[in-house]
Formats: C-alpha cells, sequence, structure tokens
C-alpha cells in the first residue's frame, strides 16, 4: 500500500483530501499543528525546526512515503514574522513548503511524487526578486497570499527540473472554507453573496488527490482535470534564482541542504 502525506490535515480540503485519498486506497499520514490523533504527526510547516524534525522522524521510523501532498496554507489580515524570522504567509505558504519538499525528495528519492497548492490568486501576482522585502509597510493581506502561491507554482517548476521527481501543481479554486474570511467588515455581506457559489472542500481536494497520485509531472490540476501550466507562469531564470535565494536565507537559519 502507497504511503502519502498530507499537511494540514485538520482543514477542510485537507480532511476532505485525507478521506478521498483512503477510500482509493492509500494509506495517509495527515500533519497537524494540533495534538496528533491516529493517522496523524505533528507539523508545523511554518516552522524551519518543525519541518527538520518531521524529516527526521520519519527516517528514523523507516517510513517509506510515495506521495507528499503540501496543502497547508495561511492567509494573515495583519503583517508578523514567525520564529524564524520570516513574513509568517510567506513562511507558512512557500518557505515550509520548499524546505519540506527538499527534504522529502532527498529522504525518499526519486519515488517521491509531490503535489504543491497553488491558486487563482496568481492572477493578480506582482512577483519579482523584492519578494522576500515584506514588512509592515508594504504589507498586503492578498498581495502576500498571491505572491507566496506564485513562488510555489515557480518552485514546483524547479524542483521537478533539478530532481526529476514528478511535481504537479494542484489549485482548489474558490473552496467553502475558513480561508474566504479576510475579517475584514464586508465578510458576512460576502457569506451571502458569495459562499453559496462556491465548492465544496471535497471539490477542492479532488484535484489535490488526482495530482498526488497522477503519472505525469508539471501539471496544472483544477477540478478532474489537468493541463500543462500556462506559458504565463514559467520562467525559468526567476525560478532559478528564488531556488537559490531560499536556499540562501534558510541556511543563514543554521539549515544546510
Amino acid at each position: 500500500m502507497k504511503t502519502i502525506i498530507v499537511t494540514g490535515c485538520t482543514g477542510s480540503i485537507g480532511s476532505a483530501a485525507v478521506n478521498l485519498l483512503r477510500s482509493r486506497g492509500f494509506n495517509v499520514i495527515g500533519t497537524t499543528r494540533r495534538e496528533p490523533r491516529d493517522g496523524e504527526r505533528r507539523l508545523d510547516i511554518g516552522s524551519l525546526q518543525s519541518i527538520t524534525a518531521f524529516v527526521e522522524n520519519l527516517k528514523a521510523d523507516g517510513i517509506k512515503v510515495d506521495g507528499l501532498l503540501n496543502n497547508a496554507g495561511t492567509m494573515e489580515r495583519q503583517y508578523a514574522t514567525n520564529a524564524d524570522g520570516f513574513e509568517r504567509v510567506t513562511a507558512t505558504n512557500y518557505i515550509g513548503t520548499y524546505l519540506l519538499s527538499r527534504l522529502m525528495v532527498e529522504a525518499m528519492g526519486p519515488q517521491l511524487t509531490v503535489a504543491n497548492t497553488v491558486s487563482l490568486t496568481c492572477y493578480i501576482a506582482h512577483f519579482d526578486h523584492s519578494f522576500f522585502n515584506i514588512d509592515a509597510q508594504n504589507y498586503s493581506q492578498l498581495g502576500a497570499y498571491a505572491n507566496s502561491k506564485y513562488a510555489v507554482m515557480l518552485f514546483s517548476q524547479e524542483l521537478a527540473r533539478r530532481t526529476g521527481n514528478h511535481v504537479n501543481m494542484t489549485d482548489p479554486g474558490v473552496v467553502n472554507s475558513r480561508m474566504l474570511h479576510m475579517d475584514r467588515w464586508f465578510d458576512p455581506l460576502a457569506d451571502a453573496l458569495f459562499r453559496p457559489f462556491c465548492k465544496s472542500a471535497e471539490g477542492g481536494a479532488l484535484p489535490a488527490a488526482n495530482a498526488v497520485t497522477a503519472d505525469c509531472s508539471l501539471q496544472l490540476f483544477r477540478g478532474n482535470r489537468h493541463s500543462d501550466l500556462p506559458h504565463r507562469w514559467q520562467n525559468t531564470e526567476l525560478a532559478a534564482w528564488l531556488w537559490n535565494e531560499t536556499e540562501r536565507r534558510i541556511k543563514d537559519k543554521g539549515i544546510t541542504l
């Protein structure tokens, strides 16, 4: 039986993905920042130390993993940094995905398929070499989220190129989940007008489950279909810069890759 890791398994999409993958006959290890239950392990994807400890524990326990679904993510109204000194949305959505994927590929080898969660917000991302230069003055709730997801898209391309592993992207679409709340005055109005037209958690989990189990690479999964990544989101030069710059910043925190 193949084993798949699903990060953020207690969220609506994560929980639905776990159930869907198990219904297909996979052994699923869910990760959570909360107290783990059966079939779960503790992992704070926004913490470099937690990520490295998680992978070391998997290796120590002799667990062979075939798929990694990077589902965990966050959207923060206010600017804040994590314990490692990174802006929290960037740390959780992108840097954590980067580090966990790289360590897992190193530990599990070419058998590992990686599926990374991107977003429709990539259409409004403004991504350049200033990506990491976020502070309280230039922070934007939606902008930080969009840029972090665009970074995941660039990283996915570079991970596949450098390692040869199967790496896919999953876009859940607009899902009726807690993520839609922006903690703004218009949330109740948005709930009344917008939520009835959103996808269910199961609908958002479907492309994720397909992406992490597919025998293909560099495909963007939406709904029950997949396609090549649109040319507008392909940038080999920027992807290479992002890979190297992220590695440098993680090494500055004492983690060797």
